[in-house]
């Protein structure tokens, strides 16, 4: 049992193959014994009993791969099996029968579940398999010899599982169809499915009901004809015609001498004539049935009989055979071959009709007749061919033994394409021409109707198709870098649409990456600005005797347009410099950087603080976009002599914060630069003591803005009041600490808001 071990889904795959598998070799073994005598009958039965029975044990572990209560099931299929084996057969099939579908119809069947999407589908095809195979084996396997000793057990299990499996599979088949979907499979044949199932199924079963339906009436037809054809000989007889000679070819009358007539044969009343009169005399409830005719089967043959005077001493009585004259006379009548068999049918004691199976004693008593108008037995072309056309009970009185009762025969018609034709197409009536003439019509227009619509069918699947392999194309390159990809698809419907939004789609995403591309670019240029920006500002404190002199600028963006610089002119002097650029960004950046060089290269000749400055604002004027401008400040601190000369051009006021705790802003200069040319530019000397300080900030700490603030709003912003604050409460911190502290409130106030501007600043402080 290793094969039957492991994973769900293998376990239950295998099962599945096995069950098909036996089945297979079931049905070869049948057809063996029946085609070429493979295996006695008995042993042919013993075997295929096994073979089910092991397939049926297949479907029970494939049910039980996945459940509950899996030994509860277990009992009740043993206590099924041993009733099936032990009662007499057939009882016990039908008592064990209900036990195997109470077990199938209460399990879910979730093994199911664990089989992949393809192997269900495949599962589903494997099934009707497995059911047609059964319904081909079941009833000749119940033929097979094997009455009593084993084979009888094997016969009872065989039959058992046969029926087991046959629900097995029915309740799985239901299963697999009501949750089927096909996910494996691709568009194309997903259409194709479809289009069978909702346009070429139906249109079949239409096709075949129609047929069944003519091939039932017309057949029908023919069948109520011949009754009614026997039911008028009948007739005709009990009101006295004679048909002998015309009719019937064999006649007897009892008690003789009868007369025949002409190409009639008059025989000898048989031997079972009297007892018969008997029986009638003896069933006869009133005189009013005193003549009677009727159809009798005695003796194996078919007689249409006329009863006179039974309520008398001397009843009298007519016989007339149905042989093969008269059904040959009927079979050319209606262009039909007529066979007459024995139906299995018989009138129970209350009456009742009862049909089944013709026994062998039925077959003993009535051996059958068959006649046609024409011969066919030599005839090997299928257009000429008999086949069944229809069939109907016919009813008549059976007199066996001494014993009367009432027998149907089963009348069987058969009927040739070649006389479908001549009656419908060549015949004399006009109605059945015109009706299949209307017919014929109506099927070519279906006929037509349905190539259109399979044509239609046909190309709207494939401008589907067609549509989402161009879409799925268009992505695979999109995907693969190719963004100058254009879908064109000619639908005017919401696949067209979709492959417009893709274009669009496409056409963003390439100017999005071209974007994107430059604004890398960009940026990694910015770093680029940022970096060479950095090493133009200051990297390190300049080391001025008695003083402490430290500086700080934070961008608002990658690259800023403050700036400020130490230029160390001498042993005990040193330049200080601050300016804020207009705007932001690059443009901002490199009216710095010119601000800058024009700086060091004027520092350079000898000459006073504002005179350094005019010559500044004249190389700016000259070299930059008028609408560009700076605000400057720039003094020279002499540490030996503890002054700070400076000249302001339009900047933030530096703040001397004296001794005292005074303040002083340094506002002596000119005019922005850069503005205008040959501006003459005013300067002031400043004397420190020991512990006073000087800072220089540009406008990003005093418009520094709160959170939920309007920059606008003057009240919101950092503003010089605090600023003079800060510096006062920390006087007492060396320049670095002073500057921190700044920062610091700085950072407070704006704590969540985005920088909006940059931030630059100096200390100064004499040492005390």
């Amino acid at each position: 049992m290793k094969l039957l071990a492991g994973p769900v889904p293998f376990v239950a795959w295998r099962c599945i193959a096995l069950i098909l598998l036996l089945l297979g070799v079931s049905v070869v073994i049948l057809v063996l014994h029946q085609e070429a005598g493979f295996l006695p009958g008995a042993v042919a039965q013993g075997v295929i009993g096994v073979l089910t029975l092991a397939a049926w044990i297949m479907a029970i572990r494939f049910i039980l791969a996945d459940t509950w209560g899996r030994w509860f099931w277990l009992v009740i299929l043993a206590g099924a099996a041993a009733l099936a084996t032990f009662l007499p057969y057939p009882a016990g099939i039908w008592v064990a029968t209900p036990l195997s579908i109470f077990v199938l119809t209460f399990r879910q069947f979730r093994t199911w579940r664990h089989i992949s999407d393809r192997r269900r589908a495949l599962g589903f095809g494997l099934g009707v398999l497995a059911t047609a195979l059964l319904i081909f084996l079941y009833p000749r396997f119940l033929n097979l010899v094997g009455e009593e000793g084993s084979g009888i057990f094997l016969k009872k299990l065989g039959a058992w599982s046969q029926i087991s499996l046959g629900c097995f599979w029915f309740w799985s088949l239901f299963h697999l169809a009501i949750r089927m979907r096909l996910h494996f499979l691709r568009l194309r044949p997903k259409l194709g499915v479809t289009a069978i199932l909702i346009g070429f199924v139906p249109l079949m079963l239409m096709v075949l009901l129609g047929l069944m339906i003519l091939y039932t009436g017309l057949g029908g037809a023919r069948a109520s004809r011949t009754t009614g054809a026997l039911e008028n000989w009948r007739q005709m007889t009990a009101a006295g015609a004679d048909f002998g000679g015309a009719l019937f070819d064999t006649t007897f009358v009892w008690p003789g001498p009868g007369i025949a007539g002409e190409n009639e044969t008059l025989i000898e009343a048989p031997d079972w004539v009297p007892g018969l009169v008997n029986k009638m005399r003896g069933s006869m409830a009133d005189a009013a049935r005193t003549d009677s005719t009727g159809w009798f089967l005695a003796d194996g043959k078919i007689w249409l009989m006329r009863w006179r005077a039974l309520d008398t001493e001397h009843p009298t009585v007519q016989a007339w055979h149905l042989g093969e004259r008269p059904l040959e006379i009927l079979s050319r009548l209606l262009k039909v071959g007529i066979d007459i068999s024995p139906a299995g049918s018989s009138r129970s004691g209350d009456g009742e009709l009862v049909i089944g199976q013709a026994t062998e004693e039925d077959r003993k008593s009535f051996s059958g007749l068959e006649v046609s108008y024409r011969d066919v037995s030599q005839d090997k072309d299928y257009w000429n061919r008999f086949f069944f056309f229809g069939g109907t009970l016919f009813e008549v009185n059976r007199y066996e033994d001494q014993w009367l009762g009432s027998k149907t025969l089963f009348i069987n018609l058969r009927v040739g394409w070649q006389d479908l034709k001549t009656e419908f197409l060549e015949g004399d009536s006009n109605l059945n021409i015109a009706v299949v003439v209307a017919l014929g019509v109506v099927a070519f227009l279906f006929l037509v109707l349905e190539v259109f619509a399979l044509f239609f069918g046909f190309r709207i699947s494939e401008g589907i198709v067609s549509a989402v392999h161009v879409l799925h194309r268009g992505t695979r390159s999109v995907a693969a870098g190719d963004l100058d990809t254009v879908i064109d698809i000619p639908n005017q419907d919401e696949f067209g649409d979709l492959a417009a939004s893709f274009n669009e789609m496409t056409s963003a995403v390439k100017q999005g990456r071209e974007i994107a591309l430059a604004n890398d670019r960009l940026k990694r240029e910015l770093e680029t600005a940022r970096a060479i920006q950095v090493r133009l500002l200051p990297s390190s404190e300049p080391v001025v005797t008695g003083f402490q002199v430290v500086g700080a600028s934070i961008p608002s963006r990658e690259i800023g347009g403050d700036y400020f610089d130490f230029l160390v002119q001498g042993e005990d002097q040193i330049g200080i410099a601050i300016g804020d650029v207009s705007g932001k960004g690059m443009p901002a950046a490199l009216l710095m950087s010119n601000l800058q060089a024009s700086l060091h290269g004027q520092v350079m000749h000898p000459g006073t603080v504002s005179g350094v400055v005019e010559r500044v604002n004249d190389l700016l004027v000259r070299s930059t976009d008028p609408h560009m401008f700076a605000t400057f400040f720039y003094g020279l601190l002499d540490a030996r002599n503890a002054t700070f000369t400076c000249t302001n051009a339009g900047h933030n006021p530096p703040i001397l914060l004296r001794a005292s705790g005074e303040i002083e802003e340094l506002t002596t200069g000119g005019l922005l630069l850069g503005m205008l040319g040959e501006q003459v530019y005013q300067q002031d000397t400043v004397t420190l003591a020991p512990g006073e300080i000087i800072v220089l900030y540009t406008d990003g700490i005093t418009e520094a803005v709160g959170p939920a603030a309007d920059e606008d709003d003057y009240d919101a912003m950092f503003g010089e009041d605090t600023l003079f604050e800060v510096l006062r409460r920390n006087r007492h911190l060396p320049a670095a600490g002073i500057k921190d502290a700044i920062l610091d409130a700085v950072s407070t106030h704006t704590s969540g808001v985005a920088q909006s501007d940059d931030i630059t600043l100096v200390v100064i402080r004499r040492q005390g």
